[in-house]
C-alpha cells in the first residue's frame, strides 16, 4: 500500500527533526561546536575561571549566571577552545513530567526506542539520571521528581559513553554527584527550550535581575542580566576584561569580575585564547517601532503616529587579553518626525580598558553605565539622568565620559572603584563648558546578595550618596535602594497666591525605592513572575496643580513628579523552541491618584533568539488633570497643547545584526 502524501510529510519532518537533534543546545552554546571567546562574548565576564585536568572551566554563578539559571559552568578543551560540556542548576526546577513532555518518555516503555527518549540510571541520594543519549543531554532528578541538574554533551562524547544498557548508565564524566546532594551543590541546567528573557541591549551586562528576567521594562543591570537584566545588549557587547570578583547586583558599569584568559599550560605551550585569530568583532543591532498616540483635545480625538528606527553598530577590539577597545555608534531617524527633518547620529560608548599589574583595571571614555537595583526607580543612579520610558524595551540612554580604575579584593568578594567623569553642559551652544566630578563604590559580596555603597561628587553640586542592597530569602528576591542627596538636577518650586516661585532645596533629604520579586510554574510548560516596587521620593509634589508650571519650565521628570510611587507587574512566558510571554504592568502615582496600565507581548516568530516582536498598549487612568492624565504646556505660548493622552500603542521589531 503506497503512503498517502500526509504520511510521506510526517515522516520527513520526523527525519528532518531527528537530524536537528543530534547536537542540543542551551542559550545559543552548543557543545562541539561553540567557542571559549564566543561563550565570553555572549554572557560576559564569568564569576570565576580555573584551569584543571585539560580544560578551562568557566562559571557564572549568582546574579551573574544566565537568565534562568542560578549557576552555569562551561567545560573547554584547553587545546582548540571548544565547548565540551555545559552543567546548569536552574533557579526554579521544573518537573520530571515536563522533562518528559519537551523530550520525549522512557526508552523502555516507548515504542521501538524512538529517538526522543531516555534511559534511567540510579544516582546516590536516591536521585536518577535521565540519559537522552541522541540529543547529548543528562537530566538528574531528585526523590521528589524534581530537576537538579541538566548536562549537554558534544555529539562524539555521548557515543563514547553510551552504556550497553539502561543500567549500566552512569552520570556524565567529571560531574561529581555528592551522596547528599542538594540544589546548592550540584550544578543544575536550564532546560534546553532556552530562556524566556530577551537578551539585554545595553552594553555590556547580563540580565537585570533573577526575578524580572521576562520583564518589559529592560532597564539592564549587571545582576543577573541582564538581570538582571535588565536587561538588551548584543552578546559581543559583554566585557571580558573586568577584574575576577563577585557580582555586585547593580548596573553595568559593573566593576567585578572577569577572565583574564587560561593560564598557560604545564607543558609552557601557548594558551588558546592567545592564539585567537580574529581580534575584532563587529554586530549591533536594528530597533524599528510603529506607534500611535491617541490624544483628545477639543471634544475631538486624534491620532499622532510615530515611526522611529534605531541602528546601533559597535567595533568591539581584543588585540590582547589584558587590553580591549568598544565602539558604539547609534543612528536614529523617524519619517514622521515634524522636527529635524534628516537622521540623528550620536556616540554611545567609545571606551578603552586595560589592567596595570593584573591588580588595578582601567576603563577610559565614554562607557554605559547603570547603577541601581530597581526596575523602574533608581535614586542611587547618580550619574545618569532617570530613563524616561522604563517600559520600552529598549534603554535609548547613552554613555557617561568618564575614567575608572577598579581594585579587586578576592579574599573578601569585594572591588572598590574610584570614578573621574566629566560632563558637557550647554552642547552645540557658544555657552558650553565642562562639569568635572567624581566618585567612590564600593561592593561586597553578602551570602547570597549583594551591597553597594556609593559617592558622587561634582562641580556646582552636593555631594550624594547611595546605598544599594539585593538578596534572596527563599523563593523571594528582595532589593532595596536608599539615595541621600542636598540638591536637586532640577529646579524646585513653591505657590504664592496664584503665582510659582522658585524656592531653595533646604537640608539633605532622602530618597529610596524597593522590590520583591517571585516566580513559579505551572501546567509544567509555563512560568509566571510576579514583582511589586515601590518608592518614596521626597523631592516630590502633592499637589497636581504644580503639573502644567513644571511642563512649561521644562523641570516636569515623569515618575519623579510625586512623593509616593508603587507599581504591580506579572509576567507569564511559555518554555518552547520560540519565546512568548505576555506582561501585565500597573505604575500608580499614589498621593496623586493616578495609573498607567500596560499590556505586553513578545514572541519569537521566526524561531529565532536574534529577532523578536513585541507588541504593547498602555492606557492612563485616574482624576483628569493628575500625572498621568494632564496636558503637558509647550515651553513656547505661541505652540498649542497637544492635548489629553488617551491611550499609546505600539509594535516594534528589534534583530541583532
Amino acid at each position: 500500500m503506497t503512503p498517502s502524501p500526509l504520511a510521506r510529510a510526517a515522516a520527513v519532518v520526523c527525519l528532518l527533526w531527528s537530524y536537528a537533534t543530534l547536537a542540543e543546545p542551551w542559550s545559543g552554546a552548543e557543545p562541539g561546536v561553540t567557542t571559549l571567546q564566543q561563550v565570553l562574548l555572549s554572557f560576559g565576564p564569568p564569576s570565576r575561571q580555573v584551569h584543571e585536568r585539560g580544560e578551562v572551566i568557566v562559571t557564572y554563578q549568582r546574579k551573574q549566571a544566565p537568565d534562568g539559571a542560578r549557576v552555569a559552568r562551561f567545560h573547554f578543551d584547553i587545546n582548540d577552545g571548544r565547548l565540551r560540556r555545559i552543567e546548569v542548576t536552574p533557579t526554579r526546577p521544573m518537573k520530571r513530567a515536563g522533562v518528559e513532555a519537551l523530550h520525549g518518555p522512557d526508552c523502555a516503555t516507548s515504542a521501538g526506542g524512538s529517538r526522543g527518549c531516555f534511559e534511567a540510571a540510579t544516582a546516590p541520594a536516591r536521585q536518577t539520571w535521565l540519559h537522552y543519549r541522541s540529543r547529548g543531554l543528562s537530566v538528574l532528578v531528585d526523590r521528589q521528581q524534581r530537576v537538579k541538574t541538566w548536562v549537554y554533551l558534544e555529539p562524539a562524547a555521548r557515543s563514547e559513553r553510551a552504556p550497553s544498557s539502561p543500567t549500566e548508565a552512569t552520570e556524565p564524566a567529571g560531574l561529581a554527584v555528592p551522596a547528599t546532594a542538594d540544589a546548592k551543590d550540584v550544578p543544575e541546567l536550564a532546560p534546553a527550550s532556552g530562556t524566556e528573557a530577551m537578551p539585554p541591549l545595553a552594553p555590556p551586562p547580563p540580565p537585570e535581575d533573577s526575578s524580572a528576567g521576562l520583564a518589559t521594562a529592560m532597564v539592564v543591570d549587571d545582576d543577573a542580566p541582564s538581570s538582571s537584566g535588565s536587561d538588551l545588549a548584543p552578546p559581543a557587547m559583554a566585557d571580558d576584561l573586568s577584574p575576577t570578583a563577585p557580582s555586585t547586583g547593580a548596573g553595568d558599569d559593573s566593576l567585578v569580575q572577569g577572565w583574564q584568559g587560561p593560564e598557560e599550560s604545564s607543558g609552557g605551550a601557548e594558551a588558546w585564547s592567545e592564539r585567537k585569530q580574529d581580534p575584532l568583532a563587529v554586530g549591533g543591532f536594528f530597533y524599528q517601532r510603529a506607534e500611535v498616540v491617541g490624544l483628545r483635545s477639543q471634544q475631538k480625538t486624534s491620532l499622532e503616529p510615530s515611526f522611529p528606527a534605531l541602528a546601533d553598530i559597535y567595533l568591539d577590539a581584543t588585540p590582547s587579553t589584558r587590553v580591549r577597545g568598544y565602539i558604539l555608534g547609534r543612528l536614529g531617524y523617524d519619517p514622521l518626525q515634524a522636527e529635524g527633518g534628516g537622521p540623528d547620529i550620536g556616540l554611545g560608548q567609545l571606551w578603552l580598558k586595560f589592567d596595570i599589574a593584573r591588580h588595578v583595571f582601567v576603563t577610559a571614555g565614554r562607557q554605559e553605565v547603570r547603577w541601581g537595583s530597581s526596575q523602574i526607580w533608581n535614586p542611587t543612579d547618580f550619574l545618569q539622568a532617570p530613563n524616561p520610558d522604563p517600559l520600552n524595551n529598549v534603554d535609548l540612554r547613552t554613555g557617561v565620559d568618564m575614567v575608572k580604575l577598579t581594585v579587586p579584593w578576592e579574599a573578601m568578594a569585594s572591588n572598590l572603584s574610584l570614578l573621574g567623569t566629566v560632563e558637557q553642559e550647554g552642547v552645540g551652544t557658544d555657552a558650553r563648558r565642562l562639569r568635572y566630578g567624581g566618585g567612590i563604590r564600593a561592593e561586597v559580596a553578602v551570602g547570597p546578595g549583594e551591597v553597594i555603597a556609593s559617592a558622587v561628587f561634582s562641580q556646582a553640586r552636593r555631594p550624594r550618596f547611595g546605598l544599594d542592597l539585593s538578596t534572596a530569602a527563599g523563593h523571594l528576591d528582595l532589593n532595596a535602594e536608599v539615595a541621600y542627596v542636598q540638591d536637586s538636577p532640577t529646579r524646585l518650586w513653591a505657590r504664592e497666591g496664584d503665582s510659582f516661585v522658585e524656592r531653595d532645596f533646604g537640608g539633605g533629604q532622602v530618597l529610596a525605592s524597593a522590590g520583591v520579586s517571585t516566580q513559579f510554574e505551572f501546567a509544567e510548560l509555563y512560568r509566571a513572575i510576579v514583582r511589586l516596587e515601590g518608592f518614596y521620593n521626597s523631592l516630590g509634589y502633592d499637589d497636581r496643580a504644580f503639573l502644567p508650571w513644571l511642563s512649561s519650565q521644562g523641570d516636569f521628570r515623569p515618575l519623579y513628579f510625586g512623593r509616593y510611587y508603587a507599581m504591580g507587574q506579572i509576567n507569564i512566558g511559555r518554555r518552547g523552541l520560540s519565546q512568548r510571554s505576555v506582561t501585565l504592568t500597573t505604575l500608580a502615582n499614589l498621593e496623586d491618584a493616578s495609573y498607567l496600565s500596560r499590556v505586553d507581548f513578545l514572541t519569537t516568530p521566526f524561531d529565532t533568539l536574534e529577532i523578536y516582536v513585541q507588541t504593547f498598549i498602555e492606557v492612563p487612568f485616574g482624576a483628569r488633570g493628575s500625572e498621568f492624565r494632564f496636558e503637558a504646556v509647550p515651553a513656547d505660548p505661541s505652540v498649542p497643547s497637544s492635548g489629553l493622552g488617551v491611550f499609546r500603542a505600539g509594535l516594534s521589531l528589534l534583530m541583532r545584526i
